[in-house]
């Protein structure tokens, strides 16, 4: 029998084959699944299903106007903001859809809603889906396809992180996984 998290995945997956999203997703999953233990008072009610569907709203993004809306040079906020807010409304209709907790799904909404250009953090379960979305980013797959996609050197790109880690991360348990993570990416890829 399929869980609930695998159901909203299921029904996130049509929207996530843009962007490499597919894999992002799966690891920034398997982060806050990681982070989750180090934060029991956390709701993973609320946290896992905001990960699966965070990034539902590139879809409605047409591929050609998606470079420059994110990465380490961000030249289209515009679209990198309106991504967050499809994707919140997205994430709702796959929610209500399954009959969610109404209580929860506004919290995800919310959450998907400014996951990325809000520098603060709306609560502890916002904390966890902002670190576990960067997370992946520190992992050979992100490493390899991030200096790809905006043309940088690996070793450049792997510096570039190490230099964000305290910068970027709300937790103290992202920051410790974002350099252990690096670490084995380098040693993968030296």
């Amino acid at each position: 029998m399929r869980t609930m998290y695998e159901t909203i995945y299921e029904m996130a997956k049509p929207y996530l084959n843009t962007r490499y999203n597919d894999v992002h997703v799966e690891l920034s999953y398997e982060f806050t699944k990681r982070l989750l233990k180090h934060y029991p008072e956390a709701d993973e009610d609320i946290v896992l299903p905001a990960i699966l569907l965070h990034d539902v709203g590139w879809k409605m993004v047409p591929e050609d106007e998606q470079a420059g809306a994110f990465g380490p040079e961000v030249k289209k906020n515009d679209v990198q903001r309106f991504h967050e807010i499809e994707g919140a409304k997205m994430a709702g209709q796959i929610l209500n859809e399954l009959n969610y907790p109404g209580s929860k799904i506004h919290e995800i909404m919310d959450i998907i809603d400014g996951h990325d250009t809000r520098l603060e953090a709306l609560s502890l379960n916002d904390k966890i889906v902002k670190d576990a979305d960067k997370l992946w980013r520190f992992t050979t797959a992100g490493v390899n396809l991030d200096s790809f996609r905006f043309g940088i050197e690996r070793i450049s790109y792997i510096n570039y992180l190490e230099n964000r880690i305290k910068e970027w991360f709300f937790t103290l348990a992202a920051q410790d996984m974002a350099r252990e993570t690096l670490a084995i990416t380098r040693s993968q890829l030296s």
